[in-house]
């Protein structure tokens, strides 16, 4: 049975690879029945230059100002596409709006302010639809020195590790790191680094109680008050 479909497939199989090979020399050789016809390479190549020639000749006419016909005003201008283009995105948004947010209403949480035991809090920049950012990564941290459980020789030690980090006037320490590549690192690095600060300050081995703290760094910001007999007066 083999042998058959074999016999059988051979002849075509044949004719298959004698048409392939003879479509693949129709460049160099033009077969005319039996008859083999030699074909001038160097007018071949002149002739497939001037064709290709045409073809980019046509291209670049389509995109060559200078070709390009006169407005008659059928069609917008660059600033009305762009318009258009605007017209799009905020539709976009707006259907997102509508058919997709009332589905995330499921997973919605109430909220919960943070317990009195968080005093930690850090503040980054996020730019939202575009690559991250230099700034991105900065991260600043704000602490109350009140929330640290410092007192008395321990206290005194820390401002003077702190230096002009603190603000006396509000009793907030304020530290930044952009060193890391990511937020989460710089981060991780204030706490560490806060970390440090408070255990030396707790080391008993030099208080530095004889260095008096100075705050002169800090500029005294005068609020005026608001005039009471300016306010609405209520019913």
């Amino acid at each position: 049975m083999s042998s058959t479909l074999t016999g059988c497939l051979r002849p075509r199989l044949v004719q298959h690879t004698t048409q392939a090979t003879r479509s693949l020399h129709a460049s160099s050789v033009q077969l005319v029945g039996r008859s083999h016809k030699k074909v001038n390479f160097k007018a071949h190549a002149i002739k497939n230059r001037k064709e290709h020639a045409e073809i980019y000749d046509e291209q670049d006419r389509a995109y060559d100002m200078e070709q390009m016909g006169d407005w008659e005003y059928d069609d917008h201008h660059t600033y009305g596409h762009l318009l258009i283009e605007n017209i799009r995105d905020v539709r976009k948004y707006v259907r997102m709006m509508k058919f997709e947010h009332p589905t995330l209403s499921q997973y919605a949480k109430p909220f919960r302010p943070p317990p009195s035991t968080n005093i930690l809090r850090f503040e980054s920049t996020v730019t939202v639809g575009d690559k991250v950012q230099a700034q991105d990564r900065k991260v600043v941290l704000r602490v109350k020195v009140s929330d640290l459980g410092l007192k008395g020789p321990e206290l005194h030690k820390f401002l003077l590790l702190v230096g002009v980090r603190y603000n006396p006037e509000t009793d907030e320490l304020k530290m930044s790191e952009s060193r890391e590549s990511t937020s989460l690192l710089n981060k991780k690095r204030l706490a560490d680094t806060l970390s440090e600060l408070v255990n030396e300050a707790k080391k008993k081995d030099d208080m530095f109680a004889d260095v008096p703290l100075n705050f002169s760094y800090h500029k005294y910001k005068y609020k005026m008050p608001f005039p009471k007999e300016w306010l609405p007066k209520s019913n």
